[in-house]
């Protein structure tokens, strides 16, 4: 007997022979209206006391039984459902492999078996969508993917997935109106902004474009290659951005824009030949030639030389491009090329001797136009200024060679 239980004990007495001191009479109990019973009045106090102690007692006892039976009742469901939902997303876990793998078939196969087992499985159902839209069954592929966003609306991967079906089916405002979302649940991820920003591009909404890439740019920061990357992208949205801009007649807006393209990549070489050309047509030579002489030094591309060249074709103030093309040519890893080149640039300004001299010292990369240059150079420097053939043949010639740079 523990110490509580003998203090409770000893309470109890003392008690009764309180209560029997105070009360030393008898109780009389009826019965009936004819039967009564004689008891001591402390043995009906205690009596009462106990009998309520039994009463209690059961009462506790039945309610912690049903509560015991319920608990049990609920913790044996609890681990029936456990069980199953353990062997459902193993199930899922398997089809999830095998899709990876490819092995669409079984997959599914398995797939269909954790629904069976777990129909509100929200892996299943959107890796079911994502197999049936590799299968092009776009209908039934969106089906799934709303049955898991109906169960879970947040789910990025549900969201992109449907996302994605709507872009084999050609619903690009419905895809746009899901990235947008999954943007604004997700706004440190470049992912979305990147897919928005490729349907831009696809409409030719260089505005746009541009602006996604700027928001994903920042994104990318402790991604060097993939920031290299976007960055240069960027250089080329612009390109196209300044382009549409011209072709709507805004010079000023589209000299502005090719600026900032080379600004932010220089080597995107269609913005230099395109802002020297507006240069250009607009009668400011000499900027034109300084745009292409750097895109040249930046990007190493003949093109920007072959746009000096044609643009001081008439001209006598060729000496700065002839400085360019001969330093040029004793570092460039294209020596054949710009030989041809530099050639034809010799034979526009009557330098017929240097042509000659430079083809000779050089091996043809191109035997044709190498020979067909030669020839020009000797014919010139004879001292016969050529036929109107001989100098459509040599326009040809040159053309031709102008066209390896593109």
């Amino acid at each position: 007997m523990s110490l509580k239980q003998i203090v409770v004990f000893l309470v109890f007495a003392l008690l009764a022979i309180y209560t029997a001191f105070l009360n030393p009479h008898d109780s009389i109990i009826h019965i009936t209206q004819s039967q009564s019973l004689k008891l001591p009045t402390v043995l009906l106090l205690l009596g009462s006391i106990f009998i309520g102690v039994i009463v209690t007692v059961f009462l506790f006892w039945t309610f912690n039984f049903k509560s015991a039976l319920v608990r049990w009742k609920a913790g044996f469901k609890n681990n029936w459902i456990e069980k199953k939902h353990r062997k459902a997303e193993t199930l899922f876990k398997k089809g999830e492999n095998l899709f990876t793998c490819g092995k669409t078939d079984k997959a599914q196969a398995l797939l269909e078996r954790v629904l069976e087992m777990s129909p509100e499985h929200v892996g299943a159902l959107n890796l079911m969508g994502r197999l049936l839209d590799a299968s092009d069954k776009y209908d039934q592929a969106e089906t799934f993917h709303k049955k898991a966003l109906a169960l879970e609306p947040q789910n990025i991967r549900a969201l992109y997935d449907l996302a994605h079906t709507y872009s084999k089916t050609d619903r690009q405002n419905e895809e746009i109106a899901l990235l947008q979302k999954i943007q604004r649940m997700n706004p440190g991820t470049a992912g979305p902004l990147l897919r928005l920003r490729d349907i831009y591009v696809e409409q030719k909404d260089w505005k746009k474009a541009c602006v996604l890439q700027k928001k994903v740019l920042p994104l990318l920061r402790d991604k060097n290659k993939e920031w290299k990357k976007e960055q240069t992208n960027l250089g080329q949205f612009l390109f196209e951005l300044g382009k549409q801009y011209l072709q709507e007649g805004n010079e000023d807006s589209a000299i502005s824009t090719f600026k900032q393209a080379l600004r932010t990549s220089e080597q995107c070489l269609p913005a230099y030949l395109s802002l020297g050309d507006v240069y250009l047509e607009s009668g400011k030579q000499k900027q034109a030639l300084k745009i292409w002489k750097t895109g040249f030094q930046k990007t190493g591309h003949k093109a920007c030389l072959v746009r000096s060249q044609i643009a001081l074709r008439e001209s006598d103030d060729f000496q700065e491009l002839l400085q360019t093309y001969e330093e040029s040519l004793e570092t460039s890893e294209e020596k054949p090329l710009l030989v041809l080149l530099l050639s034809t640039f010799y034979l526009e300004h009557g330098l017929e001797d240097k042509a000659r001299q430079l083809l000779q010292s050089n091996s043809p990369e191109h035997p044709l136009f190498h020979s067909l240059l030669l020839e020009k150079a000797q014919h010139s420097g004879n001292g016969t200024n050529g036929t109107a053939s001989q100098k459509s043949h040599f326009d040809l010639t040159r053309n031709a060679i102008f066209a390896l740079t593109r």
